[in-house]
């Protein structure tokens, strides 16, 4: 093979190569770019590397909705300033994380034992919550078994779907958008 045969074939390999790169990056790239509750893989395994939920984590989000959709199913309650106890309603499933979503999970992680218990939905409240995940079923269906009633999310295309208060549309459970 001449010099100049060779050297055109290492260009072409070499543009050859980078074409096939930038298609192997490019659905990386895009799969980076979502923020949201992750739902590739089994479902098993699904929230355990998720992000922290709080007042000041993600407070007005879809994830945020998603998490209430758990405290709901687990009939979690929650104290107002007056130091009375109400019940965790599908109403609170609104996306944001406010007092009484804090009040809930910190009655949550108590009656689980976890030992965060301060109101912030850490690691371990999320490992905790997915041992009771289900599926996916038909249509990407999830199902939460929680102590009170069951709970439905949808997995589709690696992204979890919630619905505000329980109804209406299914939203992508996003952290940085609600609604």
């Amino acid at each position: 093979m001449s010099m100049r045969k060779r050297a055109v074939a290492t260009v072409t390999a070499a543009l050859l190569g980078a074409g096939t790169l930038g298609l192997a990056v490019a659905p990386a790239a895009d799969a980076a770019s979502y923020h949201g509750i992750d739902g590739n893989g089994v479902v098993s395994d699904d929230w355990r590397d998720e992000e922290n939920l709080s007042v000041d984590d993600y407070a007005d989000s879809n994830a945020t909705a998603l998490w209430q959709s758990v405290l709901y199913a687990d009939g979690a309650k929650w104290q107002d300033e007056d130091g009375d106890w109400h019940n965790f309603a599908k109403s609170h499933i609104d996306g944001s994380f406010g007092p009484q979503t804090e009040s809930a999970t910190q009655w949550w992680q108590e009656r689980y034992g976890l030992q965060e218990n301060d109101g912030v939905v850490t690691d371990q409240s999320w490992e905790f919550a997915e041992q009771w995940l289900h599926g996916p079923g038909p249509g990407g269906a999830v199902r939460y078994d929680g102590d009170k009633r069951d709970v439905e999310f949808k997995r589709v295309s690696g992204k979890y779907r919630v619905k505000l208060k329980g109804r209406g549309p299914w939203r992508i459970a996003y952290y940085d958008q609600r609604g």
